[in-house]
């Protein structure tokens, strides 16, 4: 391809246009054109080796290696060519270098440098490496462990190369000279690097300059700010590239005490923290910037101002109900004035009468005015709270005063509030009125919404009316007082309640089998009988006369365990029903206790269970299961228990309910055992527990499913294996390797099969395998005070795998600190010792591992020594 050719393709692909003959380009648009980029591939790559200084890598397939790869001088450095051509008089504004991590050693291990260097060629090799220039990027260890999409900005570098003309540009990788021999910070890069050009467009400048929503304020004081403040401006970018807004601000009066903050997004906003600011007018302005690092131009100043300085807790006065004085009544209204207390800038107060709270707008005099209508008497309060411009709050002002009441008090024995006994429907009731207020002469009274009518007040002022209720239910009975002078009092609304349900007298404490009796007496005229019946049973009632006088008893045989709520209800000879009464019963239902012996839990196993009573003459238990109620077997009562017998047919959850019955035929309550039954096998092991050695053991395998004639294992998820069942049981021998680690967890699921090879469910062991030694000691048993210091103690090490001839320990303080270290043999039988002298009084560790012939170590195991 010619020159001519790729320099067109490129600004097509860059949105420029080609000018003149001489290839130069210019931009096609106007400064809002959308942002272009094109990728350049690598002209070649490779990479040289100090272990090989007289070998090429001249484009090799694969990563490109930098660093140490080993713990041998063996170092690394990779290098990429790119021809510039292309963008000679092509406008741009950044140059990414794209070179990918492919492989890593340690997340902190990245020292990654990028320098320009001399040509890499075909002949370049350690020996003749290229050298080194200028060093244009670089990238430490920065919390992620690869980065797939690593690019470093490389603009500087090709912005030079363009403008001298230099047509091809090499760029070198390696490992930063502190770190090139750690093989810690070894890295893989993918290959071929590229380049990545772009021409980007500045973002617009910000508009809708705010402060806490507030448009912006050239001159004055601007928004006014307490502990919360926003500062906002709408950015955009015309490539739609991520923008943010850079903020500013300062004191209008030290314009050098400049303070910075940054919101992202269209809408963006900043927060300055106002504590760090002292009170007074700021000033503000805002540009923003692209995530290419182009700026806009900057917008203001604006300005806002801070006041943290709350105002005064306000005043309050009221000359309807004076402060901590008796005053007004209920049902008065009362004005309550709030002043602003010395305080120049309140524009609002909220309140509470202690029905929730209220705000009201100052007026230009700091002040406002409220009405407060009381519905109570006695002591009462409003709280209050001024707020300033700014947002600040002052201490609340607690303001009491004292409610008279002028309203009557209202008294009835036979009709109290809740009802009582004594009333009912056409049941004539006394009320007695007394004064609220002096000097009251009358009363005028209305019951619910019945005519008004007046009663004289005695010398005392009380005054009694007889009132009979026509009908049932809620009632209010308004009266008011009216004194010599002709002022009335508000209204008292006495609330009372007509209970026109039966009065049902008779035991509360009752077993079922027995009988009681019970009376029923109206709280309503021309009763002429009454039906009762329980809650349990709805359908079923029963009907009894009435005698002259509306009173009857109720016969009632208590034959069910769930008859605890007895309802009655009266019938006049019009046919009308009164309310029903509820008279609750607390029923002794003479509940069984089921219990198990032995083991239920397993298929085809026969299980044993207890049946107990207390129920006086019981004869007799009823069971069943909850799936299959239709099925219901019984057994005799000896005594008061009974015992059966019962074969779970197959796996799954089970419950069992029991009843007893009596020589009369009385059902109890019934009582209720669950339980689950299960066919997976029983696996126990005496060596592969928690923390087990590498040394040879068994697993015992017993089975719980019927017909079971073999085993089936599993080991870490490996494939089945089957054992022979002998008289259900089997035994596993096992060795376990070495684990690679020093320990190693692992899970043995175990199942058994029929003949007829049905599975049983699955049983999984879980243990762990340890190479670590054994550590004992009788002078310092572990993590407990004992010995002293000066006070030596033998410890014993005993090998936790096979083969181990020495021990290698150390000791360390709790600062971690190594106070002693060293390796003994171990004995024929394995076993090793050492003695240790504490230095001093606290709290040591003794690390130790086996050593084999072969130098294979065991892990590793601490024992805590507390040293008195």
């Amino acid at each position: 391809m010619t020159l001519r050719r790729s320099l067109t393709l490129l600004a097509v692909a860059l949105g420029v246009a080609l000018t003149g003959t001489d290839g130069a380009m210019a931009a096609a648009g106007t400064a809002g054109q959308q942002r272009s980029a094109v990728t350049l591939p690598a002209t070649s790559w490779g990479y040289v080796d100090s272990a090989a200084p007289a070998t090429a890598y001249f484009k090799p397939s694969g990563s490109l290696p930098i660093g140490t790869w080993d713990n041998t001088p063996h170092l690394q450095r990779s290098y990429v060519d790119f021809d510039l051509s292309s963008l000679r008089g092509a406008p741009f504004t950044t140059v990414l270098l794209s070179a990918g991590e492919t492989h890593y050693v340690s997340c902190d291990g990245r020292a990654t440098e990028v320098w320009r260097t001399s040509a890499y060629t075909q002949q370049s090799t350690w020996r003749n490496r290229p050298a080194e220039r200028t060093r244009v990027a670089s990238r430490g260890a920065d919390g992620t462990c690869l980065d797939n999409d690593a690019t470093f900005d490389v603009t500087t570098a090709v912005r030079d190369a363009v403008d001298h003309k230099v047509r091809h540009l090499t760029l070198g990788f390696r490992v930063a000279e502190a770190h090139e021999a750690d093989p810690a910070f070894y890295r893989l890069i993918e290959a071929p690097p590229t380049l990545r050009v772009v021409n980007n467009a500045p973002p617009a400048t910000p508009a809708d300059l705010r402060a806490n929503d507030e448009p912006c304020a050239k001159d004055g004081t601007g928004a006014m700010a307490s502990r919360r403040l926003k500062l906002s401006a709408q950015v955009s970018d015309p490539d739609g590239d991520f923008t943010s807004g850079q903020f500013t601000w300062w004191p209008v009066a030290a314009p050098s005490q400049r303070h910075t903050g940054t919101g992202s997004g269209s809408s963006a906003a900043a927060y300055p923290d106002t504590s760090a600011l002292a009170d007074g007018t700021y000033a503000w302005e805002v540009y923003a910037q692209d995530s290419w690092g182009a700026k806009s131009s900057t917008v203001g100043p604006c300005r806002f101002t801070v006041d943290r300085t709350d105002p005064k807790a306000p005043a309050v006065l009221s000359a309807t109900y004076p402060a901590n004085a008796e005053g007004g009544g209920v049902g008065v209204a009362g004005q309550f004035t709030f002043s602003p207390n010395g305080s120049t800038d309140v524009v609002r107060y909220d309140y509470n009468f202690g029905a929730g709270t209220r705000e009201i707008a100052a007026g230009p005099d700091g002040k406002a005015t409220v009405s407060f209508t009381p519905t109570a008497n006695g002591w009462q309060s409003v709280v209050v709270r001024a707020w300033d411009r700014a947002g600040n709050l002052s201490l609340s002002t607690y303001y009491s005063f004292i409610v008279k009441e002028t309203r009557p008090t209202v008294t009835s024995d036979r009709y109290p509030p809740r009802g009582g006994p004594d009333g009912g429907i056409g049941v004539p009731g006394v009320f007695r009125f007394a004064p609220g207020m002096p000097n009251v002469v009358a009363y005028d009274y209305r019951l619910d919404d019945g005519a008004p009518a007046t009663v004289r007040a005695g010398q005392d002022g009380v005054a009694e009316v007889t009132i009979t209720p026509a009908t049932g239910g809620d009632h209010v009975l308004f009266v008011r007082s009216t004194d010599a002078s002709g002022a009335t009092s508000p209204d008292r609304e006495y609330r009372f309640l007509v209970d026109a349900s039966p009065v049902v007298s008779g035991p509360e404490n009752v077993d079922l089998g027995t009988s009681a009796t019970y009376t029923a007496t109206p709280r309503m005229p021309d009763v002429v009988e009454y039906d009762y019946w329980f809650a349990s049973a709805e359908s079923t009632k029963w009907t009894v006369k009435a005698n002259a006088g509306g009173t009857t008893t109720l016969p009632v045989e208590f034959t069910s365990a769930d008859q605890n709520l007895l309802r009655v209800q009266a019938r006049d000879a019009s046919g009308g029903l009164s309310p029903v009464t509820e008279k609750r019963l607390s029923l002794k239902t003479w509940r069984p206790e089921i219990g198990h012996e032995g083991d239920i839990a397993t298929e085809g196993r026969a299980a044993t269970f207890t049946f107990t009573t207390p129920m006086p003459n019981a004869v007799e238990f009823e069971y069943w299961l909850t799936a299959d109620p239709a099925t219901r077997w019984t057994v005799p009562v000896s005594g008061n228990t009974a015992r059966v017998s019962y074969t779970p047919p197959k796996i799954g959850d089970y419950e069992m309910l029991v009843r007893a019955k009596n020589t009369a035929g009385v059902w109890s309550a019934t009582d209720n055992l669950t339980w689950t039954v299960t066919n997976d096998p029983a696996v126990t092991s005496k060596e592969f527990q928690a923390n087990a050695r590498v040394f040879p053991g068994t697993f015992t395998f017993e089975a719980r499913q019927p017909g079971a004639v073999a085993f089936e294992y599993s080991l870490d998820w490996g494939p089945f294996q089957q054992i022979a069942a002998q008289d259900g049981r089997a035994v596993l021998p096992w060795t376990p390797p070495l684990p690679p680690e020093g320990s190693a967890s692992h899970d043995l699921r175990v199942r058994t099969v029929t003949a007829g090879n049905v599975s049983s469910q699955e049983k999984t062991y879980y243990f762990s395998v340890l190479s670590a030694p054994y550590v004992s000691s009788k002078e310092y048993p572990e993590s407990e005070w004992s010995g002293g210091a000066g006070v030596p103690g033998t410890f014993t090490f005993t090998p936790g795998m096979p083969g181990i001839v020495s021990y290698t320990y150390s000791v360390r303080d709790d600062g971690g600190a190594v106070t002693a270290e060293s390796t003994v043999p171990a004995d024929s039988s394995g076993a090793g010792t050492m003695t240790w002298t504490p230095p001093d009084r606290g709290i040591y560790s003794v690390i130790v591992r086996g050593n084999t012939a072969d130098g294979t170590r065991s892990g590793g195991i601490g024992y805590s020594v507390y040293v008195n």
